[in-house]
């Protein structure tokens, strides 16, 4: 599969969702790697937290700063069900040797009841759009002003809370390495 890899840095998220929109028009498979200023997010069937700016993508409420790094997928696909899959496969994968796993029916990854990974995607004309949220050392305080992804008895956490050492720039090519290989 060809890929092309963007690391954008820290950009403002509704800067993203026009470089998003930029190139989901393109044909290529685009993984984007991102933070964020402070914000918090909802999904399109959320109808609560008015506060938080509503988003094309899956899931409900989260938030995002600094310290998450972004894996936005922007990549053409042919089945969801079979794109969800690999996407899981490839963070699988990347936390094998981490107390982390996917739990399906709160749809994320999990250190116990705290979340660590939020996903949220959307598909339109067959590209998917938005992604991964991984919890690296945001400012679990903002986090835990809301219920991650509105679900009652969890709360955020982070790799640096849980002690994990992680280097962001491994991690990134890490991630790029596991893409190339699922997909």
């Amino acid at each position: 599969m060809d890929l092309v890899v963007k690391d954008l840095g820290l950009v403002e998220y509704q800067k993203f969702l026009e470089i998003q929109k930029q190139l989901t028009l393109n044909n290529k498979n685009i993984l984007l790697f991102a933070n964020h200023y402070p914000i918090y997010t909802r999904g399109k069937n959320e109808n609560s937290f008015e506060f938080a700016l509503k988003v094309d993508r899956g899931g409900s409420i989260t938030y995002f700063d600094e310290g998450v790094l972004m894996v936005y997928f922007i990549f053409n696909i042919y089945s969801p069900l079979i794109f969800f899959k690999n996407v899981k496969k490839v963070f699988n994968s990347l936390f094998e040797n981490y107390p982390i796993v996917y739990d399906k029916k709160k749809a994320g990854y999990y250190i116990e009841n705290r979340k660590i990974v939020s996903l949220g995607f959307s598909y339109k004309n067959n590209r998917s759009n938005h992604g991964i949220a991984i919890n690296i050392d945001p400012n679990l305080d903002n986090f835990n002003k809301i219920n991650p992804c509105n679900l009652d008895g969890i709360k955020a956490t982070s790799f640096q809370k849980e002690g994990i050492k992680i280097d962001e720039k491994s991690l990134k090519n890490r991630i790029t390495k596991l893409v190339k290989e699922y997909f």
